[in-house]
Formats: C-alpha cells, sequence, structure tokens
C-alpha cells in the first residue's frame, strides 16, 4: 500500500522551512504524487538541484531487511541516473550505519543482500560495494591496529575482501592508495590478504606532505612489531629524505632514533637543522596540525617544531642557543610549545629569549605566563618597556604581572602622565588591579582630566563613585563642567542627531536643561555597554523632573526607531527610558509587542531592557509579564526581561520575588475596597472568591449587580477594571504556581504586606493552603487564611507565628493521604476551589534506595506524538533544546534559577507510519553552577561532576520533574 499524504508531510513541511523560497517544491510534490500512488511513474529530473532535492525522502528508508512495497517506492525515486547522482552519498550516509543494527542471522544476511542487489543494480562493482562500506562505517579514520572486533558490517566486509579474488583485491588496493590511509581497510587485508599489507604500507609511508600519517603510522607500527615493519620505516624515511620531505623526515628519524641511537641520532639532529632552517613556518606546522586533527587530534608525539628544538637542546645545547637566538631574531615560526619547552629545559637562562620573542611579536599571550614561572629579578624591570608595545594584547597582559611589581603605584602614576592615550590607559589598567586606597588617589585625582574615555570608564569601574561627598546638584555641575573642559560638549554627539532640535527637559526645580547638560546625558549614555545608567549620569537623572520629560524621551524613541535598532544606537531608547513619564512606558510597551510579532528581536531585547529601566510599576508589570511569558519560547526576549527585572530590583535593593510582590497592582483600591458615588450613596467596589467585581452597599450588603443609577463613565470605568484584574490574576496565577513548585519563601511581615493588603492577592491568600516553617525549616503546620484575615490551622485553631518562621504555598508532597483529604472537606466546606492544582496535585517521592543514583531510566519506553509532547511540556515550564546545527531535537530541560538546577529528559525522532514521534530516554538533573555546556547525547554522564545525586535534588522539584512526565502516559500511546 502507498505512502498517505500525512506520512510525507512532515518531510515537505520540513523541506518549506529549510527552502521557503525554493524553486523546486513542485517536483517535490512529484515525488509525494509518486509514493502516494497517485502517479504510476516516478517523475524524471533534468537539473541537479531538483534531482537533489529529492533526497528529502530518504529519510523514510527502513533497513534494507525490512524494505516493503512502500521503501521500494522510495529506492524508484533514486534509481533515476540524476537523482542517483546527485543524492548516492546521501543515501550511504543514511543506510549504511543503519547496517550495525543488532539482529537474528538470517535477517542480518538478508540485509546485505537486498543492499548489495541495489547497489548492483546502480552499476557498482564488488570493489566498489567494499570500499563504499569503509568509508561509510567511520571506523578507519584513526591509527588502531589491534584485532577488530566484529559487528555485521565488519563480518560483513571482512567476509567480502577474504573472498575477493587477485584482480578484486587490486581494485581495492588502487581504491585505498588513492583514498590514503585507513586503519579499518588495513586490518581487513591483513586478516583477507596478509601477503598484501606491506604493498599497501610502503605506499602509504612513502607519500610525501603527509607528515602526521607517515610519523604517527610508523610510531604505531614500530610499537606493534619493530622487527617486522622497521626495515619498511627505514626505507621510507630514506626515500623521504632525498624529496626531501623535511616533516617526515624529522619524524622518521626521531623514531627510529629510539630504537637505534648510534645509528640515528645525528640523522635526527641534522634533520631537525633542516627542519628548521627549511621548512619551519606556520603554515607547515598547521598542515601537521590540520592533519592531527582530520585523524582524530591526538598523538604520543610532539609537533614538529617542538621535536626540533628539543633535539637541538639536547644534543647540541652550545650551538642551538646561539642558534635559536638568531632564529627568533628572524621572526622565524616557532610553537607555543617550543617556548614551553625552552623554559623547562633552560630554565631561567631562557628569560633573555622569551622576553625578545615578546618583543618580536610571538605570542605573548603564551610567554607571559612561562616567564612567571622564572626568577622575577630577572625580568621585571623589562617588562616596564612592554607598557609601550605596539599591541594593545601585548599590554593587557603585561598589566597582570606588573600590578606585583614592589613599585607598581609609582611606575604606573608615571605612566599616567604620558602623553598618548594607550599607555595612559595602561596605567590605568595597572592601578584599577591594585585597587588600594592610594591607587584610588590617583584615578580619582586623573579621573577628570583624563580625555581617553576607555580609561576613564576603567577608572570610574574601579573606584564605583565620582564625587562622592558632594550633593546631587553640585556633582552634576561639576561632571557637566570636567566634561566640557576635556572637549565632549563642543558638538553633537552624532552627526545625524540634531540636540538642538530635542525638546527641552526639566530639573525638578523647573529650571530647563541647558544644551551642555543635554550633551552631557547623551555623552555618558553613550559609554554603557548594557541598558542602564551611566555612573556619571547618575546624578543628573536623578535631578530631572520625569513628568515633564515625555516630549524629550519620544523623541528619542523614535531616533532609535529610525535608526532600526541599531545596537550601537540603543543609548536613546536607555535615555529615553530613564527620562520619560508614564505615556512613554505605555509606548515601550506597545512597540516592544510590535517587535515580538515582527520578530525583530534585538530591538525587542532593547524594548524591554527601556522598561526595566524606565522603572514605573507599569513599566516592571510589563518586563515582569514577558519575563514569563516567554521563559520557553522567544528565550532571548524572555531572559532580557529577567535580566531586565534582576537590575531593577537590585537597584532598589530588593530581591527578584519581593520586586514582583510590590508591582502586583491594587488599581487604587483603599486596603481591600474601592469606593464610588452613585447620587450621594457611597459603595463598595471588592473582588471576590472568582477574582469578579462585587459591590457593598452601605449596610456592607452585597448588591447582583452595580446599582443602576450608577453614572455611564463609573460603570465603564468598572467594567475596563474587571478586565485589568482578570489579566492580572493570569499572570499571578502562574507566579504563585510556580512558587510552589521552587517554594519559595516569604518572611510573615512580607507575607501580610503581599497578602493581607492587595485586593487581589487577599484572594490567593484565601484560597490557597500555606504552609509555616520554623528557622531550621522544618514545617510546623498548614494553615489557611479566612475571609476575615485570621489564620487557622487544620483543627480551626489560630496560628501563632513565631520569631525566625517563614511561610510558603504548602505542597502535597508534605502532606499525608489523610491531611489531605481533611482539607479538601475544609476547603468545600467554605466553597474554596483551587487556582491552580494543588490539593490534587500528583506527587512522586524519591525511593530511599536510589537516593545516590542521577540517572531515572523510568520514561525510556514512552513514544510520545511530537505535537502533543511540545504542547504538554511547554505547558508545564519545559523549554525545547536543540542540536549544534538548530535542526534535530535531542532534549527537554526545566530550570529551578532559585537553586540553580536544572532537569534535563533525553529524547530523539522516531518515524512511525503515522508520522514522527518522539521517543523519551534519561531523565537526570544537573548543577548550573557546574555546568560548562549544553549536553550532548554523547556525553558520558555517569562520570560527569555536574550530575546530581537524586537524594540531593529539593525533593518538590524531583517531583514536579518526575509526575510532568508521569502524567504524560494518559495523553499518548506507550510505544
Amino acid at each position: 500500500m502507498p505512502y498517505t499524504k500525512e506520512t510525507i508531510l512532515p518531510f515537505i513541511e520540513r523541506q518549506q522551512q529549510l527552502y521557503e523560497d525554493s524553486s523546486h517544491y513542485g517536483q517535490l510534490q512529484d515525488g509525494v504524487a509518486f509514493l502516494t500512488g497517485q502517479i504510476i511513474h516516478p517523475p524524471v529530473c533534468t537539473d541537479a538541484a531538483m534531482a537533489r532535492e529529492m533526497g528529502v525522502f530518504l529519510q523514510l528508508l527502513k533497513l534494507p531487511d525490512q524494505w516493503d512495497d512502500n521503501d521500494r517506492l522510495v529506492l524508484q525515486l533514486l534509481a533515476d541516473p540524476l537523482v542517483w547522482q546527485q543524492c548516492r552519498e546521501r543515501f550511504f550516509q543514511h543506510v549504511v550505519p543503519m547496517l550495525d543494527t543488532p539482529g537474528s542471522a538470517s535477517a542480518i544476511v538478508l540485509r546485505f543482500s537486498y543492499f548489495t542487489s541495489y547497489l548492483q543494480q546502480r552499476g557498482c562493482s564488488t570493489e566498489d560495494i567494499g570500499s563504499i562500506l569503509i568509508i561509510h562505517s567511520g571506523d578507519g579514520n584513526n591509527f588502531d591496529l589491534s584485532p577488530l572486533k566484529f559487528t555485521p558490517l565488519r563480518k560483513f566486509l571482512q567476509d567480502l575482501i577474504k573472498s575477493a579474488e587477485w584482480p578484486v583485491v587490486d581494485a581495492y588496493l588502487r581504491t585505498w592508495k588513492q583514498h590514503g590511509w585507513n586503519s579499518l581497510f588495513f586490518r581487513l587485508l591483513s586478516k583477507g590478504h596478509p601477503d598484501r599489507e606491506m604493498e599497501y604500507l610502503e605506499h602509504i609511508l612513502e607519500q610525501p606532505d603527509k607528515g602526521f600519517v607517515n610519523v604517527e603510522l610508523s610510531r604505531v607500527l614500530l610499537q606493534t612489531n619493530q622487527g617486522k615493519y622497521q626495515p619498511l620505516i627505514e626505507k621510507a624515511v630514506t626515500h623521504l629524505a632525498t624529496l626531501p620531505d623535511y616533516t617526515a623526515q624529522l619524524g622518521g628519524y626521531y623514531l627510529l632514533a629510539q630504537y637505534q641511537p648510534e645509528q640515528y641520532q645525528p640523522l635526527l639532529l641534522q634533520a631537525s637543522y633542516a627542519y628548521l632552517q627549511e621548512y619551519n613556518s606556520s603554515l607547515s606546522s598547521q598542515a601537521f596540525r590540520q592533519q592531527q586533527a582530520a585523524m582524530g587530534g591526538s598523538s604520543a608525539l610532539p609537533a614538529p617544531d617542538v621535536m626540533a628544538v628539543g633535539q637541538l637542546l639536547r644534543q647540541d645545547r652550545r650551538n642551538a642557543l646561539p642558534y635559536l637566538d638568531t632564529h627568533v631574531d628572524e621572526k622565524r615560526y616557532l610553537h607555543p610549545e617550543a617556548f614551553q619547552l625552552l623554559q623547562q629545559e633552560l630554565g631561567n637562562q631562557a628569560v633573555p629569549l622569551l622576553l625578545k620573542a615578546i618583543r618580536n611579536d610571538y605570542e605573548a599571550k603564551h610567554i607571559f605566563p612561562l616567564l612567571t614561572q622564572l626568577d622575577a629579578s630577572l625580568y621585571a624591570e623589562s617588562l616596564w618597556d612592554f607598557t609601550l608595545h605596539k599591541l594593545k594584547s601585548v599590554r593587557t597582559l603585561v598589566v597582570v604581572i606588573l600590578a606585583d611589581h614592589p613599585q607598581a603605584l609609582e611606575r604606573a602614576g608615571e605612566l599616567l602622565q604620558h602623553k598618548k592615550a594607550e599607555q595612559r590607559l595602561t596605567a590605568v589598567q595597572i592601578l584599577c588591579r591594585l585597587n588600594t586606597p592610594a591607587a584610588k588617589q590617583l584615578l580619582q585625582h586623573a579621573l577628570q582630566q583624563e580625555i581617553n574615555d576607555d580609561a576613564r570608564d576603567l577608572m570610574l569601574d574601579t573606584l564605583g563613585h565620582t564625587l562622592q561627598s558632594e550633593d546631587d546638584t553640585t556633582t552634576a555641575q561639576q561632571l557637566v563642567a570636567f566634561a566640557k573642559k576635556r572637549g565632549k560638549l563642543s558638538r553633537p554627539l552624532e552627526k545625524w542627531l540634531d540636540d538642538t532640535a530635542l525638546s527641552p527637559l526639566y530639573l525638578r526645580d523647573g529650571t530647563p536643561l541647558t544644551l551642555e547638560m543635554t550633551r552631557f546625558l547623551l555623552y555618558r549614555m553613550s559609554r554603557v555597554a548594557a541598558m542602564h545608567a551611566d555612573i556619571e549620569a547618575k546624578p543628573l537623572l536623578r535631578l530631572i523632573d520625569r513628568s515633564r520629560g515625555g516630549a524629550f524621551a519620544m523623541q528619542l524613541f523614535q531616533l532609535y526607531v529610525a535608526r532600526n535598532g541599531d545596537a550601537k544606537a540603543r543609548y536613546l531608547l536607555a535615555l529615553a527610558g530613564l527620562t520619560g513619564d508614564e505615556q512613554l512606558a505605555t509606548t515601550l510597551e506597545t512597540a516592544t509587542l510590535q517587535w515580538i510579532s515582527e520578530k525583530r528581536w534585538r530591538m525587542a531585547e532593547h524594548g524591554v531592557a527601556a522598561l526595566a529601566i524606565h522603572g514605573s510599576k507599569q513599566a516592571l508589570r510589563t518586563v515582569e509579564f514577558l519575563s514569563r511569558k516567554y521563559r520557553v519560547r522567544k528565550s532571548n526576549v524572555g531572559a532580557a526581561a529577567l535580566a531586565g527585572m534582576q537590575q531593577a530590583a537590585a537597584d532598589m535593593g530588593l530581591s527578584m520575588h519581593e520586586l514582583g510582590d510590590r508591582i502586583v497592582p491594587d488599581f487604587g483600591f483603599r486596603g481591600l475596597f474601592l469606593p464610588f458615588d452613585v447620587k450621594g450613596d457611597t459603595y463598595q467596589l471588592y473582588i471576590d472568591l472568582q477574582f469578579k467585581l462585587a459591590v457593598l452597599n452601605h449596610k456592607q450588603r452585597r448588591l447582583k449587580s452595580i446599582p443602576v443609577a450608577t453614572p455611564a463613565a463609573t460603570k465603564e470605568a468598572i467594567k475596563q477594571l474587571g478586565k485589568a484584574i482578570t489579566e492580572t490574576v493570569k499572570l499571578q496565577t502562574a507566579r504563585l504556581e510556580h512558587f510552589l513548585v521552587v517554594q519559595r519563601k516569604w518572611e510573615p511581615t512580607q507575607w501580610q504586606q503581599c497578602f493581607l493588603h492587595n485586593p487581589v492577592m487577599f484572594v490567593y491568600a484565601n484560597r490557597l493552603l500555606w504552609a509555616l516553617y520554623d528557622e531550621q525549616d522544618r514545617l510546623l503546620t498548614g494553615f489557611q487564611c479566612r475571609d476575615n484575615g485570621a489564620l487557622t490551622n487544620l483543627q480551626g485553631l489560630p496560628v501563632d507565628i513565631p520569631a525566625g518562621a517563614s511561610i510558603r504555598v504548602l505542597h502535597p508532597l508534605y502532606l499525608s493521604a489523610a491531611e489531605i483529604i481533611q482539607w479538601k472537606q475544609r476547603f468545600a466546606a467554605d466553597g474554596i476551589e483551587a487556582v491552580f492544582p494543588q490539593l490534587d496535585r500528583p506527587v512522586a517521592a524519591l525511593p530511599p534506595q536510589q537516593a545516590d543514583t542521577t540517572l531515572v531510566h523510568d520514561f525510556e519506553d514512552i513514544a510520545l506524538e511530537s505535537t502533543l509532547l511540545n504542547k504538554h511540556m511547554e505547558q508545564k515550564g519545559w523549554k525545547l533544546s536543540e542540536g549544534s546545527d538548530g535542526k534535530y531535537v535531542y532534549a527537554y530541560h526545566k530550570t529551578d534559577d532559585e537553586n540553580q538546577l536544572e532537569v534535563i529528559v533525553e529524547m530523539s525522532s522516531i518515524y512511525k507510519e503515522e508520522g514522527f514521534r518522539y521517543k523519551l530516554g534519561t531523565l537526570y538533573f544537573v548543577d548550573k553552577t557546574k555546568v560548562r555546556q549544553r549536553w550532548a547525547r554523547s556525553v558520558d554522564k555517569e562520570t560527569d561532576d555536574c550530575l546530581l545525586p537524586l537524594g540531593h535534588v529539593p525533593p518538590v522539584f524531583y517531583s514536579e520533574a518526575i509526575t510532568d512526565i508521569a502524567i504524560s502516559r494518559d495523553k499518548v500511546e506507550v510505544a
């Protein structure tokens, strides 16, 4: 039966995503038509690009022994000569790795029979098939000569080559002499035709310009069987020496000298001088290392230049020292490892050579650390010369060492007077590293005279202040005057920025800012890389009347938009956020949401940051909302929002959660009520247990609706208020459920201020079950908040809050089954419904015997329909991770930022006839403070110290992670 369209659809959708403007989409539709039986004959391709696109259907192919009528339809598509030519490599990359899949003996025989038959139909000879399998097995790109451990593919190859007749073996040798070294072919050849192995080795070893392969292969052969292979290697080295191939000659003599030193050490010394004199260069060294990387990247041998320097020092030190001195004088190539060898072999005698190397622009970042291991008295004074070096990288490196010089303060003070900005910046770097009162005094004195902004910014970072003893008005006036004196305010900051056309800003005393003050703000804000207030701009910013800054801020906003979100212009948006009024916050919110919808991510990130530094409750509520909404999707925007909230909280001296509590709107309520008048009578609005607005009359009786005589304007205001409350509830519900998961703690006074005095949060106080913990984090009791604000336990008794206690949303993991039932009955009797699953929440306790394990394998049998899984995991706060190319899904992860933990569940894509599914794999918890990089499937997780034993994972976070996955079993089928 042909494929269904639903089966083929994922492949076409993926192709559309990768090639949205592909002109060959119609050709793919022809392929779909053939595979689904709409047309009888496969489409004929006349264009190479069109033929290449047909390779998308290769992913449908199963193991050859499982090929059925549907697979044969795909194979017919490939049979077109042009399609086969364009897709054969992709075919081999897909099918050959599958050939090693375990199976019964009969299945494996059938597998290779079908595979070879298909290739023979495509015109492949027996030798072609064998070489194709060797190439695409991925097993031969090394120097492993150990006996083969058989897999289905290796067993087939051994039988294939062993049974080959002499002419076929000749064909193999022709192919692999051309391809070069392959350890798998060599082992197969040695096993099947041992009399031909020397022919292959001789050709490989005598190839010129294959330095690493020649040397490493020779080393392995000598190690494997010296008596058998040494004559062959001697012959190859003698041959290469006549070409001359200096790298292979040096490496060969180096190896042979280990077995016959008397004969080969003189030749080795001669080859070392020849290599350094005639061939040593960055290009030759790079070629050697590229070959090394291509063959796995490791070797027991040093690189040729390091090998040569080592032999000179060990065999001919008296002549080697002047030779190497001249070598460095001439700026001839030496790898950093050669300097390390010089330091190890010569000790303090290496100091002049190392200093000369830095002067001659060898890699200072590798040489300076070598110097610091030697006697400082031999080089310390000379290092001051490098503060005048032309390269910034050298000056920056020498700063680290000079900061420890006994005269660092005095010498840096002198350098601070240098006429060149680069040297003054170096002096500043030294003083900043010293960070002593005397160094700070020098920096403070130089700060307002320094015209180099990089040097000034570094001073400011170290000092952390400017004029600490003055009031803001005096400080701002002095800073503007200093900037003017340095020539920073004489013209507009940008050629395209007409600062004279900007609307005026006003100080709080009503005085308009001068043009120089405005230029000072623009100048200083342009120096800040991140979106926050510049340290020198802060005194003046604190004096500005923001209620009158709307027009100025709006102009800056428009200028930023006109620059199309250029990162270099983000300071305009930052300054707008710092000077604008509530109207600007509304404009920023609208623009940011629009930029998100238009996928203008950089502008969206800038917009979120500007809202955060605006700092109004309205702006911060928007930022907090975006930080939650985009925790999973559009995570760059979410990260920018989170960073903005963190900075705003730090500026206010609060934690993130405390700031979140403060910005919950109270909508103008007086405590829990909002009074309004109707024809002389006063009524009060309050929020009921369903988060709906309700009305009380003067007798404190609830009315069914708002009085009929209520003015139209008041009715509309109440209607809009109801909508705003609904939006707030959506945000706060998600926030409080998150607090349940991470077990956030409130101090009792914080909790009372947040929940008992805010009309929205008071409803949450009534509808949630709370936990009281003592100073030692021991659970004392659960409690509920009654509608009169009283706190009572399960027995209905008042709850006393002891000193040092904390309050959390109670997780059912800490309740017995009987207690859960009793609390449910209590809430039902009071007519209280849960705002999110709390008492009904599934829990998973860690079995004691698994406390020391790190991996959870309980979900590896589940295969999930991809769309359904994505939706479920997103709802639970898990984020989809992707492979390095951004296309291949491999894991979901969920983070507990409070405890710096992450839970990861691995997965893989599998294909079933009805479509793609994700197969779940291992689940584990990671300590984020130890993570070096994102997990890959090849990581040996059993030995990685980033993994947490399950017994060290907070019980609630463990329970939430396990139940998130476990309840997905009810939504999808089990594999």
